[in-house]
């Protein structure tokens, strides 16, 4: 454990919040489901991107907060620890559903869709694009004419609730009071190792592609905590794999040696994941493996590439680094509301691509500059800290968020 600014992590962190307005972006235009508009043409090509990089994204955002899990119970102890997660999780989720909860939840009901806590409906209309990769049929969702002022109290029931993206922070509170006792236990023990051999940098990958494998069949990927055994066993495996990088600098660095093999092996298990896409491997079990193969190998690489390449700060970096949670709750709702009007006009996938992120990039920054940024309650709401505490640069804004 050391004290030294690790400003690798903090570019990874911002890195990984600003690339969900490309992601969620290209969701849109992507065939395979779910996101909460959907444009009328769809694109192969989207559904690659989109893939390629959900293999890794959100895997990389539970290690970075398992990582900085570490300095979190370091410096507070066990209670100190709990009362952050509450401060910095619990009350930005509870702000987060009830303040843009509903506006999303609204647009997502007028284009045909609708995905609440027990599954997923679609609009008659749309039931052939989803088919595309998908041949289920899924349950017809009601027609919605409701205005919105109609629309808002039924949101906070039980068919019609949803957490949105903001899932990952449902689950990171969860996760970390669960596993506290053993972070606790780990922090306690000394760190006597000193050199960690390369096959153990791979071992993530056992709990990892068992989990996809047994059950990511009978768990797909409806993200209600309660019943959502896949997701909670995989994202699970990261955060705790995060938390040990931290921990034993040993394993840290044997993951920073393994940059260009982990590389490799990512990529070759995702020529595979490409081959399944153009239907020439169609075994699930190979299939499911190499998703858990391609985002540990990815990340691997991630973290050794941003070690090597950002070890000392740029100027932009503390306000990216502060405003990252807050753009992190603030992007789906931007993304959804111009992505609703924008993919409505005559144009083709490209411009309408490039006009949703152009919009929802300028909308979410200049709300969070200007209305959250400086309210000292809203900075609460959205898990950062008081004005005079964010000018330290001891830690960083995000970093104590979703650590």
């Amino acid at each position: 454990m050391t004290n030294e600014r690790r400003y690798d992590i903090d570019v990874l962190r911002v890195f990984a919040v600003y690339l969900l307005f490309v992601f969620h972006s290209v969701m849109i235009f992507n065939p395979a489901p779910f996101y909460h508009v959907r444009n009328d043409e769809q694109s192969v090509i989207m559904l690659i991107v989109a893939g390629f990089i959900s293999l890794w994204h959100m895997p990389l955002l539970f290690v970075l907060a398992g990582w900085s899990i570490v300095a979190s119970l370091g410096a507070r102890g066990g209670e100190g620890f709990v009362g952050e997660r509450v401060r910095k999780l619990l009350v930005p989720l509870i702000a987060g559903c009830v303040m843009f909860g509903p506006i999303i939840k609204y647009f997502e009901l007028r284009s045909g869709l609708d995905a609440s806590m027990t599954g997923l409906k679609v609009a008659a209309e749309l039931q052939d694009t989803f088919r595309q990769v998908i041949p289920n049929v899924f349950p017809v969702a009601a027609p919605f004419h409701e205005s919105f002022l109609g629309f808002w109290p039924t949101y906070f029931t039980p068919t019609r609730f949803t957490w949105a993206h903001l899932w990952f922070i449902a689950y990171l509170f969860t996760f970390t009071l669960l596993y506290r006792p053993l972070f606790a236990a780990w922090m306690r023990r000394p760190s006597t190792v000193t050199q960690v051999a390369a096959p153990w940098v791979y071992a993530p990958i056992v709990p990892l592609a068992l989990a996809q494998v047994l059950l990511r069949p009978h768990w797909p990927g409806l993200q209600n905590l309660i019943d959502d055994w896949a997701n909670f066993a995989y994202f699970s495996t990261f955060l705790i794999t995060g938390f040990l990088l931290a921990r034993y600098p040993a394993f840290e660095r044997a993951v920073h040696a393994e940059t260009k093999r982990a590389f490799l092996v990512a990529f070759g298990a995702t020529l595979v994941l490409l081959a399944a896409v153009l239907e020439f491997v169609r075994s699930e079990p190979l299939i499911l493996a190499c998703t858990a193969v391609a985002g540990w190998g990815f990340i691997v690489a991630l973290l050794g590439y941003a070690r090597r390449t950002f070890s000392h700060g740029v100027r932009a970096l503390p306000y990216l680094t502060e405003s990252s949670f807050p753009i992190y709750i603030l992007h789906q709702v931007g993304i959804v509301v111009t992505g609703f009007w924008i993919i409505q006009l005559p144009l083709g996938i490209t411009a309408k691509l490039g006009l949703v992120l152009v919009a929802s990039v300028s909308v979410t920054l200049v709300f969070y500059h200007f209305v959250v940024r400086p309210v000292p309650a809203l900075r609460f709401l959205f898990g950062m800290k008081t004005r005079r505490r964010a000018a330290s640069p001891s830690r960083s804004a995000f970093e104590g968020a979703v650590s």
